[in-house]
């Protein structure tokens, strides 16, 4: 149906162009005559099975100011496939709104760019709809660093629950909080050593964590001091449902 539909129009088009070119132009200083030309019969009753029974080709003829029906027609075909084109365009702006609310549901804490890959979107569009579901109250959002990571409104009211979960998104940190939990107290080597991650990298994320309030280092006299949870941290992690093996 869309090829036909597509075919009729290129046809009606072309047709229409050679209607413009072959009839006769104005005597130059006499005034343009534009003539009203319903169809009849036949092309009446294809127009309205192409673009509705409601469809009045006469005036629609009229109003778009053409010197025949074939151009007309031409220019009506035009006209319904650019209205159908932004109809398109507004249901695809409709489900990426949708996309977007779906896609935090499924990520508690994820951040503009891992949202912006997930979906595959321009980053205007994605802005955009961000900042209406947030002023609509869909979502929240929190800083970490340079990051901003999004949540649905519902999912806690928090701050510290929202922190801290957008920052056990990243796999480094995740491990480091886990096991601080599991072995009460721990140090930076003892951390590099169990995780197997480089102790520059473990001293990077521990400080992060010291900083945001979830993490305390324990002072001890000659040793290095270990690191131990926060309340804040050990309530934030109740709430978001994390057992510690």
């Amino acid at each position: 149906m869309r090829r036909a539909i597509v075919v009729l129009s290129m046809i009606l088009t072309l047709t229409g162009l050679f209607a413009v070119l072959t009839l006769p132009g104005p005597v130059r200083g006499e005034p343009l005559i534009i003539q009203d030309m319903s169809f009849s019969g036949t092309s009446h009753a294809t127009a309205g099975q192409l673009f509705g029974p409601h469809l009045d080709i006469g005036t629609m003829s009229a109003a778009l100011g053409t010197a025949g029906g074939p151009v007309a027609m031409s220019s009506l075909s035009a006209l319904t496939i650019g209205t159908v084109a932004v109809n398109r365009r507004n249901d695809r702006t409709l489900r990426l709104r949708d996309r977007v609310v779906v896609e935090i549901a499924a990520n508690p804490g994820i951040h503009l760019r891992e949202l912006l890959r997930n979906i595959g979107c321009a980053m205007g569009a994605l802005q955009y709809h961000l900042k209406n579901l947030e002023h609509d109250g869909v979502i929240v959002s929190v800083r970490n660093g340079n990051a901003k990571h999004f949540f649905l409104s519902d999912f806690s009211d928090n701050d510290d629950v929202l922190r801290l979960a957008a920052m056990l998104r990243n796999p480094t940190i995740r491990a480091i909080v886990l096991q601080c939990g599991a072995a009460g107290q721990v140090t930076q080597a003892d951390l590099s050593r169990s995780l197997s991650i480089d102790k520059s990298l473990v001293s990077y994320y521990v400080n992060s964590l010291l900083s945001a309030g979830f993490l305390k280092a324990i002072r001890v006299f000659g040793r290095e001091k270990p690191l131990t949870l926060t309340e804040g941290a050990a309530s934030a992690l109740q709430e978001l449902g994390v057992v510690f093996s």
